[in-house]
């Protein structure tokens, strides 16, 4: 089983795959820079290659304007993703509270829209808020399940 992990802020599920620049030298004849093999390392870690076959079509292609052009867009993409988790994150936050200070559900109805109901109680219990009926149902399922 692969973990993701991050590598420069790369999220990867390569984690045992990580390739050092002397792998890469090694395996193209490529001596890159430090700025240069980021990127490369970064493409790497992006596709579901092993390290040779990666050097092999690097060697063929690595200088394509197309490779850079969509690694660029897919990190604008992960970026823009990061700011959409940040902003659903503040708003169920913002739910959740609006929830207790108003003890209406239909607030916490609308966070579960957004997050999920397991979200929205983990988040419950981060803003030290108490836990609904629906909340502790959540919780006790989960309980249930692990025993099994």
């Amino acid at each position: 089983m692969q973990f993701e992990a991050h590598y420069n802020g790369v999220l990867t599920n390569k984690i045992s795959e990580i390739m050092t620049q002397q792998e890469f030298t090694e395996r193209t004849g490529i001596t890159p820079t430090a700025e240069d093999f980021d990127y490369i390392h970064a493409v790497y870690l992006n596709t579901s290659m092993d390290k040779d076959e990666f050097c092999k079509d690097f060697k063929k292609y690595g200088g394509s304007r197309i490779i850079r052009d969509v690694h660029v867009r897919v990190l604008n993409y992960e970026m823009k993703c990061e700011r959409q988790k940040k902003v659903i994150e503040d708003l169920t936050d913002f739910l959740i509270s609006k929830a207790h200070t108003y003890d209406d559900t239909d607030f916490r109805n609308q966070a579960v829209r957004m997050a999920g109901e397991v979200e929205v109680v983990k988040r419950t219990i981060e803003l030290g808020l108490p836990l609904w009926d629906e909340d502790r149902k959540v919780v006790l399922s989960m309980i249930e399940e692990q025993g099994k």
